[in-house]
């Protein structure tokens, strides 16, 4: 069960964080405010929408009530990516395309009728073979490749429907033969970098190599965010491990997986992919429409109840509201309902997944002795009273590595950086706070210990457990000290 103080630490009494996507619905320092008290842990921009003064106002108004609050609230603004769109319609009509007739698709934005497409990717031709399947309008229209010659692919329609100007084209299955990162993206970044945005969603990607790629580019354009994998196509969910090896954080994006792939095999997709990110110890979000309903109604569906509570059941370190916020009636409610939820599913403590228990070593044997004290934690907050594990983290990695194996007591990790301390929240069961460096080893934790007190996160007298490094602050990731003191004494 817990316990008075766990409710103390975590700043809304549960560990499974909760992302709210930011629009018209919470603008606004008063508004952002309100969500923040809600429940919100993260707040995401989409920059697939609004202005870069927007968002600019929109970063300021968040970190401004997150301060009144006291709380590190840390920003995934998500990167539009190579979206492919099909061509305007011809004299501005709706097509209507019928199932077993033929269209002609072009690799540039011809005028679309129902005879002929266009879509902006010049390599369209390069990448489809015959039998390879398209997808337009977010899965209602299909179109199966019979025939790629060297101005267009000859294309039958599996499945028709209507179809209106700029409607999404996907092709499953395939890799595309352009860079993750587009020059908009460029752009993005460069104003996450002046904003010290937290964390970036990298969409549409197909392998690790994507991730690696966004890396050395956010690094050469002076951000450092943490990069977030969406993963929203088929060849994506092929490559699951590499990418959550390769990631700090991965997406569930069920909205778009949800199109590319038939409806019955998402949920398998999700849980595949949560099981393999608990197993290497990296967070990962569930998304999309887990209270879709609570856009129009104060209250969910219990469809969407379970949604949510069985995500959590299943290892997510977070979960996520789209439109529910951004648009919707009921931002505030929408917050509060997953919030309630959460705090359900987690009245008997933290959930630990088969996975999470069996947490995969880290390839770098260097941090060995870092996984292993990590492990420690959790078994020394499982079999002795400890009342909260406090972790001194330069980067944030060993209050991760600590976080990852589930402890029993909740997580507090002090830095000296308030850039970690915001991202740090996005992690599971972790709240930060920011003090000055202090070199001496006992110094510090008198100086942590009452400011923990002063806060009124723990009583003088719990049981601490500290983990961190040694010299203090000195060596990101190299967690080697494991220990157990009495707070205020």
């Amino acid at each position: 069960m817990k316990t008075a103080n766990e409710n103390r630490v975590l700043p809304n009494g549960r560990r499974v964080k909760i992302i709210a996507t930011l629009g018209p619905a919470v603008m606004g320092r008063d508004q952002l405010g309100a969500l923040i008290d809600a429940g919100a842990d993260v707040a995401r921009i989409n920059c697939a929408h609004g202005s870069l003064e927007e968002r600019a106002r929109m970063i300021d108004d968040l970190r401004s009530a997150a301060a009144e609050r006291d709380r590190h609230i840390p920003i995934l603004m998500d990167l539009r990516g190579l979206k492919l769109r099909t061509g305007p319609l011809e004299d501005g009509k709706i097509a209507l395309l019928a199932r077993g007739g033929k269209i002609n698709v072009y690799p540039e934005q011809v005028p679309t009728t129902v005879t002929q497409m266009g879509v902006n990717y010049p390599k369209l031709l390069d990448v489809l073979v015959p039998g390879a399947r398209m997808l337009v309008a977010d899965g209602l229209i299909e179109l199966l490749v019979e025939e790629v010659n060297s101005m267009y692919a000859v294309c039958s329609i599996g499945r028709g429907g209507p179809l209106a100007s700029g409607q999404g084209f996907t092709i499953p299955n395939v890799a595309m033969q352009d860079a993750t990162i587009t020059e908009t993206d460029r752009g993005d970044i460069v104003f996450a970098a002046e904003h010290e945005v937290e964390f970036l969603g990298l969409s549409f990607l197909s392998t690790a190599d994507d991730i690696v790629g966004a890396r050395k580019l956010t690094a050469e354009l002076g951000a450092r965010p943490g990069l977030v994998a969406k993963i929203e196509r088929p060849v994506a969910l092929d490559h699951v491990e590499p990418i959550a090896r390769t990631a700090d954080a991965v997406m569930v994006a069920r909205g778009d997986l949800g199109v590319q792939l038939p409806p019955e095999r998402v949920p398998r997709a999700q849980k595949h992919i949560v099981r393999v990110c608990n197993q290497l110890g990296t967070p990962v979000i569930t998304a999309t429409q887990m209270l879709e309903s609570m856009i129009m109604q104060p209250v969910p569906t219990r469809a969407e109840t379970s949604d949510v509570a069985n995500a959590v059941l299943d290892g997510t370190d977070a979960v996520m509201l789209s439109a529910e916020t951004a648009t919707g009636k009921y931002p505030n409610e929408a917050v509060a309902m997953m919030h309630r939820i959460i705090r359900d599913v987690e009245s008997d403590g933290p959930i630990r997944t088969m996975a999470s228990q069996e947490a995969d070593p880290l390839d770098n044997t260097e941090n060995e002795v870092a996984a292993a004290l990590g492990r420690a934690a959790r078994a020394l907050s499982d079999a002795t009273p400890i009342d909260v594990v406090v972790v001194f983290t330069l980067s944030g990695a060993s209050a991760r590595l600590v976080a990852r194996n589930r402890p029993r007591a909740p997580v507090i990790a002090v830095t000296t950086d308030p850039f970690v301390a915001r991202q740090l929240g996005m992690v599971w069961g972790v709240r930060s706070i920011v003090l000055p460096l202090v070199e001496d080893l006992e110094q510090l934790f008198h100086a942590t210990s009452r400011e923990l007190v002063d806060r009124g996160l723990v009583k003088s007298g719990s049981e601490g457990l500290f983990v961190g490094s040694v010299p203090i602050f000195s060596y990101s990731g190299q967690t080697n000290l494991l220990h157990v003191r009495r707070i205020g004494s």
